[in-house]
């Protein structure tokens, strides 16, 4: 009876070791850092899948290229590698706004607004080099290309990044300006020493 008293005793303190032990790791865990690290990883992971995405989009654009150019006229192979490629650029261009949100942990607009208008521009180049499309329709898009080129200048000089770096130019080049006026009244006081 002994031995089970102290079998339990030895059993049940182990346990309370470990939840106290389980109870510091809780008390110290930053659940933050955790999510950050996991996060980390499944970016690490997603722009490696990337990587390859594109690369056998890449390969599968030249072969397809290469098997249409071989078999069908120059005319249609030019067209299907025209709409292939652009097609190509705004993935890519998706990809890089992915990639720079991993990266910097926001959304910058001036990406979106880059996929966007390459994809607008594909269009048009399509219809153009189709001779397919109506006057106002091309018009439309045109437009829509200059507002959302607009939209990207605005974005890039009123980016919080740049309204930063602007103000620190500015109060670095004050300072420059106030280091020269002490320099130049000290040396206007020297010259007035000096005669």
């Amino acid at each position: 009876m002994l031995n089970y008293h102290n079998g339990r005793t030895i059993r049940q303190s182990r346990r309370f070791a470990l939840e106290e032990e389980l109870l510091r790791l809780w008390q110290h865990f930053d659940a933050l850092a955790f999510f950050n690290r996991v996060m980390d990883l499944f970016f690490k992971l997603l722009i490696f899948f990337v990587v390859v995405v594109l690369s056998m989009g890449l390969v599968r654009l030249f072969w397809e290229t290469w098997r249409i150019m071989a078999v069908s006229e120059l005319k249609d192979a030019f067209s299907f590698t025209v709409t292939n490629l652009l097609t190509f650029f705004i993935i890519l261009e998706l990809f890089k706004s992915l990639v720079e949100y991993f990266r910097e942990h926001r959304l910058r607009l001036t990406f979106i607004v880059d996929a966007t208008l390459v994809f607008i521009l594909r269009e048009v180049m399509i219809s153009l080099y189709q001779h397919q499309s109506p006057p106002l329709l091309i018009t439309a898009l045109a437009f829509l290309a200059l507002v959302l080129g607009m939209l990207r200048t605005l974005a890039i000089v009123y980016s919080p990044m740049e309204r930063n770096m602007v103000e620190h130019l500015v109060e670095s080049k004050q300072h420059a300006q106030h280091s020269d006026e002490k320099i130049a009244g000290r040396s206007e006081t020297a010259s007035l020493f000096a005669f």
